[in-house]
């Protein structure tokens, strides 16, 4: 879990682009990559807990792992219109294994978020 602060003076009609960059593990073999981004909800009636943010298809060659910009610009500005709407976002990262490819807790020699 990361979390990152904000300072009060930000306005949201201040915010013209805000990003998140996540860092994904080096693969061994060319590989595909399903990103997704979750805006954590309050759980409505059917049990839902998130909205989707944005989806990624990354195609993945084997050597160092890379860095993916993901805009949270519409996000940010609806927090800091309605700061108690801010429950979070979730991102998973997966090969076609299944295999976790975000780092959040960086391991030796690895960069983290």
């Amino acid at each position: 879990c990361c979390f990152f602060k904000f300072s009060s003076k930000i306005q949201y009609n201040k915010v013209v682009k805000a990003q998140l960059w996540i860092y994904l593990r080096q693969v061994q073999k060319p590989t595909t990559v399903f990103v997704q981004i979750l805006r954590l909800i309050k759980p409505m009636k059917d049990g839902t807990r998130y909205t989707g943010i944005r989806s990624l298809k990354l195609d993945m060659n084997p050597g160092t792992g890379i860095w993916q910009s993901i805009d949270v610009k519409t996000v940010l500005q609806n927090w800091l219109k309605q700061p108690e709407s801010n429950l979070g976002i979730e991102i998973k990262a997966f090969d076609e294994n299944g295999r976790d490819l975000a780092v959040t807790f960086p391991g030796p020699g690895e960069d983290g978020l």
